[in-house]
């Protein structure tokens, strides 16, 4: 008992003479708040900053980030170099989204976005983090991290370019963003990387280069192989990019309206709070967000597995989705909200209903019944 207690005294010793950050990932995460955990992270990354750590900010990762990211201890450093000063003061949130069973957390996903104040800048910091994957343990931890400062933040071109990839991202200006922009060619992606005619085989180079946004300097820093080898080329339409979905007007579909259907997308903006959802029926997948990429990032959302799409194209047709006029409301408001509700056949036709105004008013009492079924992913059968 004494020599359990001695280790117990030395470990504790050790990890606060070194410093060294306790990070806690996988199931003792399960039921922790969003808060908390969300919190625990910036906390974590500035440390590090701070203790110019780049070890320990590349070891927040999970194991398939790392993997996916050839040198992410080189961008932890580019990142360090760019955090200047002690932190005085930093605050924000994150939005979650997960997928769960029966009462069984499965995997949940955290997007974090604070502002992080020192005593030499002001900084803007974004983080996708996944603190628990019951399914894939080894995508528990970051996935990708985005720092920039404050004046950049705040320029109108800016966007946050970290659902691209994994790995870290530093944006200082706009030129620097512009100058690396130009995507790599499928023979140049062949040559650098050194990939084999067996690595690309049925692979729609120009697609995947494309989905992942690859420049001549990301195959330095990705592992292509791998990425390769988990890539899945578009089945039909753009089985990543699915934001054709949303677009143009509705198409008129007289008959057979839950019969063949390939997918169901959902989007609302309301109050400048954004819900999305997306049912495969094919994979039997769903995915869901609080953000509008989720219509051209898929293969940065976690799928969760779904088997019911079809039952929910059914309540659909039940609830009397495909009778709803698509006209808008001309009252003006202050803040806009908007609707739009697709579902797409194995034909390629697109049935939409797309509204704008006060919905409340402009679309029928059962819109509330609907958005719950589709967003909670649940059918009450009624």
């Amino acid at each position: 008992m004494r020599k359990i207690l001695l280790l117990t005294v030395c470990c504790i010793l050790v990890c606060s003479l070194s410093g060294c950050i306790v990070f806690r990932r996988g199931s003792s995460n399960e039921f922790r708040s969003d808060k908390e955990l969300a919190d625990e992270m910036i906390e974590n990354i500035i440390e590090c900053a701070e203790k110019e750590d780049a070890k320990a900010l590349a070891g927040l990762f999970s194991q398939y980030a790392g993997d996916s990211t050839l040198n992410l201890t080189e961008q932890a450093e580019d990142f360090i170099d760019f955090f200047q000063g002690q932190c005085k003061s930093w605050k924000g949130n994150a939005s979650s989204h997960e997928k769960s069973e029966y009462g069984k957390t499965i995997w949940r996903e955290l997007r974090g976005h604070y502002s992080v104040i020192t005593d030499e800048a002001q900084y803007k910091i974004a983080y996708i983090y996944i603190p628990f994957h019951r399914e894939e343990p080894d995508k528990a931890g970051l996935t990708a991290i985005e720092i920039t400062t404050e004046e950049t933040f705040n320029k109108e071109w800016f966007l946050w370019s970290l659902d691209k990839k994994p790995g870290i991202y530093v944006r200082e200006d706009r030129e620097e963003m512009d100058s690396e922009q130009r995507l790599i060619t499928p023979e140049e992606l062949i040559q650098a990387a050194g990939l084999t005619k067996e690595q690309y085989r049925g692979i729609d180079l120009e697609q995947f280069i494309e989905d992942f946004v690859i420049t001549e300097e990301d195959v330095d820093t990705l592992n292509i192989p791998l990425l390769l080898e988990e890539y899945e080329p578009d089945r039909k339409g753009g089985l990543f990019d699915v934001s054709y979905l949303l677009e143009d007007d509705i198409e008129n579909r007289m008959s057979d309206f839950t019969e063949n259907v390939y997918a169901i997308a959902f989007m609302e903006n309301k109050n400048t709070s954004t819900e999305c959802v997306y049912y495969d029926l094919l994979d039997r997948k769903r995915y869901q967000t609080s953000d509008a990429y989720l219509f051209d990032n898929l293969y940065q959302t976690q799928g969760g597995y779904y088997a019911d799409g079809q039952k929910i194209a059914e309540a659909l047709d039940k609830y009397g989705v495909f009778s709803w006029e698509s006209e808008t409301d001309e009252e003006e408001i202050t803040d806009p909200q908007y609707m739009v509700l697709a579902v797409e056949y194995e034909d390629g036709t697109v049935f939409r209903v797309k509204v704008s105004g006060l919905l409340s008013q402009v679309l029928p009492d059962e819109y509330d019944e609907v958005r719950e079924m589709l967003l909670l992913g649940e059918n009450s059968g009624s």
